[in-house]
């Protein structure tokens, strides 16, 4: 039996769609940013986007989905970012690691609402019931068990200290970044984040590494506002 063909929106509704989806993802994000998702309403989203809530259901289901939306956007435009390197790139360069954690804080800067989201987030997200607990359960797990794969082979190809407890170091590297977001947040990003966070892992990389050389000069990526 012959199968009726599909029928296709015009390319130009599509854009539209995909233009809408981005405004609503917008508008969520800096009302999560700013009043968190527990007190973030469909309808006060649907506000900032200039739209209606009823749109926001159509294109996302739910609040709950919105928000993973909103979640996965961040991750995809870091990595189109910072894909180039990264703690599975496979190599075993602590300093370039670190210099790239570093280049990937200065870009953070440059989207103060997504660290008010992830200092906002975060908090929630203790609580299990949350519906971003998941995401941050596994982000967390991920990035620890990325950055420690690095430090393991840095202390393999003898860059590191052999007794370098790979694990530990991933996650002190991770508190001292979140600790440091939520100060800088605090402060309204008066902080000089990217400059405390460089001189934590200049004394890490010292303390570290087999030849105790630090950093070196900060890298260009490193100066973005």
């Amino acid at each position: 039996m012959e199968q009726p063909t599909p029928r296709h929106r015009p390319t130009g509704q599509y854009a539209a769609a995909d233009s809408r989806r981005a405004a609503i993802i917008d508008a969520a994000l800096a009302l999560f940013a700013k009043a968190g998702y527990l007190n973030s309403s469909l309808a006060k989203i649907a506000t900032e986007a200039g739209t209606s809530a009823t749109v926001i259901t159509h294109h996302f289901g739910s609040k709950q989905r919105l928000l993973m939306a909103v979640l996965e956007a961040r991750e995809e435009r870091t990595v189109r970012t910072f894909g180039r390197l990264g703690p599975d790139s496979g190599g075993a360069d602590v300093r370039a690691l670190f210099r790239e954690v570093l280049a990937l804080a200065s870009y953070n800067l440059t989207q103060p609402g997504l660290i008010q989201l992830y200092t906002k987030l975060s908090a929630e997200a203790g609580d299990p019931s949350h519906p971003a607990h998941d995401y941050f359960s596994e982000r967390y797990e991920r990035v620890a068990h990325s950055l420690a794969a690095v430090l393991q082979r840095a202390v393999e190809a003898g860059q590191l200290r052999p007794e370098t407890d790979a694990e530990s170091v991933a996650r002190e590297i991770l508190a001292v970044s979140d600790g440091l977001q939520v100060q800088w947040a605090i402060a309204e990003g008066r902080l000089d984040f990217v400059g405390l966070y460089r001189a934590h892992l200049d004394r890490l990389t010292q303390a570290l590494t087999v030849d105790g050389a630090g950093l070196g000069e900060p890298a260009e990526a490193e100066r973005l506002p």
